[in-house]
């Protein structure tokens, strides 16, 4: 409410004092003065909370990279030898206030997980579907530097032994000029390095392990908005190969330009995978062809044995072949599923005419002996079932 401005007095212009028409030009000056005040006092409170918000919102990223850098040197640690139960609970005790599992936690079987985030974008995203307009604040937090990054790690315990382990990065990219057709509302930079102390899975990246059986580097599916790079590797792999597959750019928590590329996040292991990509189709035709020295397969596969093939049999409904073979087992090289010597097993490939799925030699003759590499599980009627190789012994 503005107040009626007096007309006489000390306090009023003397030029004003017989000029009713000129008061009304006196109370509009005074009314845009105290306007003009008001917005720049505004002004003033907007730049500090925007100032305040910068400051708040950096500390935390410094704070969350700090901590993610620790935790980065605790887990290389942790992955340069086979670590074990006694190993798991120093870490957990180091970062017991971000960690958490689910059910029981012994050196039988524990599964562990780390999470550290900075406080403000936790708290935002742990009330945002409470307090919607909490959500209003999650874009000045992006264009501040601080989009809800974090840092996951995670422990896998059995029997006393660290048998998997991985560090893992999540970074929010709003915008990037050379990803824009792509992602054009922004996605998520991910980087995973892991470890597994009992090796792989047969059938990963083998054609990248074929140069080192110890690790492999490589890009995953299943990404939907995000960019997603690997490295996973065993103990064996050396201490100073895991620093580099582990080589990741934390201070892309903290810079105001985001890294926007896998190359920006996991520097080293980017150029080395650059580096072996155009070899790698030859590898893995090699595979296909099974030209691989057969002491790759020797750790990765549950089932090796010595075979006699007894028979051989084709048969060619429409557009596809059924190739079944009955093989003899002489010798258990090694063995999850324990074959019994000298009784016939029976084997079967499923051919669309091109190189047999599941084996590596269609050049299987009967009379012949040869080393049967295998990948065997079960089936829901409680049968053999997987992938294997023949080669000839």
């Amino acid at each position: 409410m503005v107040s009626q401005v007096q007309e006489s007095g000390p306090g009023y212009p003397a030029r004003f004092r017989n000029n009713p028409g000129a008061s009304g030009v006196y109370l509009d000056m005074t009314l845009r003065i105290r306007w003009g005040k008001m917005i720049r006092v505004a002004g003033v409170v907007v730049l500090a909370v925007v100032a305040g918000l910068a400051v708040f919102v950096q500390v935390q990223q410094h704070i969350l990279r700090w901590r993610a850098e620790r935790l980065l040197a605790d887990m290389r640690e942790l992955q340069s030898h086979k670590s074990t139960w006694a190993d798991a609970q120093k870490i957990m005790t180091r970062w017991g206030a971000w960690g958490s599992y689910e059910g029981h936690c012994t050196a039988g079987q524990c599964n562990y997980y780390i999470h550290v985030q900075g406080s403000g974008s936790a708290f935002i995203q742990s009330l945002h579907e409470e307090i919607p307009l909490l959500k209003l604040l999650q874009c000045p937090f992006v264009l501040m530097g601080g989009g809800g990054d974090w840092v996951d790690a995670t422990l896998r315990v059995k029997d006393g032994i660290v048998a998997e382990s991985k560090y893992d990065i999540f970074l929010v990219v709003p915008f990037s000029p050379r990803n824009y057709s792509e992602f054009p509302a922004g996605y998520a930079l991910v980087g995973i390095a892991s470890q597994s102390a009992d090796g792989f899975d047969p059938y990963s990246f083998r054609a990248d392990r074929l140069l080192h059986p110890e690790y492999w580097i490589g890009v995953t599916g299943g990404c939907e908005g995000c960019i997603k790079f690997m490295t996973e590797f065993t103990p064996l792999a050396g201490r100073e190969k895991i620093r580099e597959l582990t080589d990741f750019n934390l201070s892309c928590i903290t810079r105001l330009m985001p890294c926007t590329t896998e190359a920006d996040l996991m520097p080293t292991a980017w150029k080395q995978y650059k580096e072996e990509l155009p070899s790698k189709q030859a590898r893995t035709v090699a595979f296909d062809q099974c030209r691989v020295p057969l002491e790759f397969f020797g750790r990765e596969y549950g089932n090796i044995a010595v075979v006699d093939v007894i028979s051989r049999q084709t048969t060619r409904p429409p557009d596809s072949a059924y190739l079944a073979v009955r093989l003899r087992v002489g010798h258990m090289l090694k063995g999850q599923t324990q074959w019994q010597l000298s009784k016939p097993e029976d084997a079967m490939a499923y051919d669309r005419g091109q190189a047999i799925s599941g084996w590596s030699s269609t050049d299987m003759l009967i009379g012949k002996r040869y080393i049967l590499i295998a990948s065997i599980g079960k089936d829901e009627a409680g049968k053999n079932t997987g992938q294997s190789h023949l080669k000839l012994a």
